[in-house]
């Protein structure tokens, strides 16, 4: 032996217990996985997990509501299986805009716009089928579906029925107040002075600056009635001319067909007593007759 001493060696490490490490070394020993492996450990359940929406959630129980997450999922399936109709990209995009329209109810053709007439629309008003016409077009046009469109012209046709009969107030009521003033003017002579107007009239109006004075109502301005009424006194001297006798006579044949064609032009003024034009008819009509049996 040598007298050298010589270091003594490491002693070797302690080997760890067997079935651990220095780490888990007394603790109790994992489940191993169906492969070997160690199971990951599980999150804490404080929360839904990030597939579930939080209201599927019961925060007591640190579970899904099952129930709830069914009808939610039923719920989207029915909407999902709906039909969709995609939004028109810009207002240019014709095809997108027919396809929305069709969609939301637009009928195929304008034609077929349910649109009902006032069963108060008045009598003496003509029906504007133009107007109907041209309503019709501009409905389908602008995409409006069939309750939309019958909707619309069932209030736009109201409003002109009050609209005309405010106007038919009115103008009875100028009418009165015309009555009126030229009554105070001529007393007595009332009538036979509106009649000379009314013969003026009837001698050298032709129907074109008659229509006018219906037209426009100046018929009833009592300036007009002012100027055909001198007019007819001058032409009535001795009074000869009161009735309204042409300067040239009809015949007998021509006269009754004159009045029968008045009779059926103008029969809704002549029956109604109510009519704003009534007055103004029936003169008309008494001259006619005068002329037609003046003998």
């Amino acid at each position: 032996m040598s007298d050298v001493a010589t270091a003594p060696t490491a002693a070797p490490a302690a080997a760890p217990p067997s079935g651990g490490t220095i780490l888990t070394s007394g603790l109790p020993p994992a489940a191993a996985t169906a492969n070997g492996s160690a199971p990951a450990v599980p999150a804490a359940a404080d929360g839904p997990p990030e597939w579930l929406p939080a209201k599927y959630w019961d925060g007591e129980k640190k579970a899904p509501r099952i129930e709830d997450l069914g009808k939610g999922y039923q719920n989207l399936e029915k909407l999902l299986g709906s039909e969709k109709v995609p939004v028109p990209t810009s207002d240019e995009d014709a095809e997108g805009w027919d396809r929305w329209f069709k969609a939301t109810g637009r009928p195929d053709k304008a034609d077929d716009y349910e649109l009902e007439r006032a069963t108060e629309y008045p009598s003496d008003l003509p029906y504007d089928e133009e107007m109907e016409k041209g309503f019709r077009a501009w409905a389908h046009a602008n995409g409006l579906n069939k309750k939309q469109a019958g909707a619309l012209y069932g209030g736009y046709v109201k409003t002109q029925i009050e609209r005309y009969a405010a106007h038919s107030t009115a103008q009875k009521q100028k009418l009165a107040e015309v009555q009126h003033a030229l009554q105070r003017e001529h007393g007595g002579q009332y009538e036979g002075f509106l009649g000379q107007a009314k013969t003026a009239l009837q001698q050298y109006a032709d129907p074109d600056f008659k229509a006018m004075l219906d037209e426009t109502g100046l018929g009833n301005d009592p300036r007009m009635i002012r100027v055909f009424g001198k007019i007819g006194k001058e032409l009535g001297v001795g009074g000869d001319k009161l009735k309204g006798a042409p300067p040239q006579a009809a015949s007998g044949t021509d006269m009754k067909t004159a009045i029968a064609d008045f009779r059926n032009q103008h029969n809704k003024a002549l029956m109604d007593k109510d009519h704003p034009d009534h007055g103004r008819r029936v003169n008309e009509m008494k001259a006619l007759y005068e002329r037609a049996y003046a003998e």
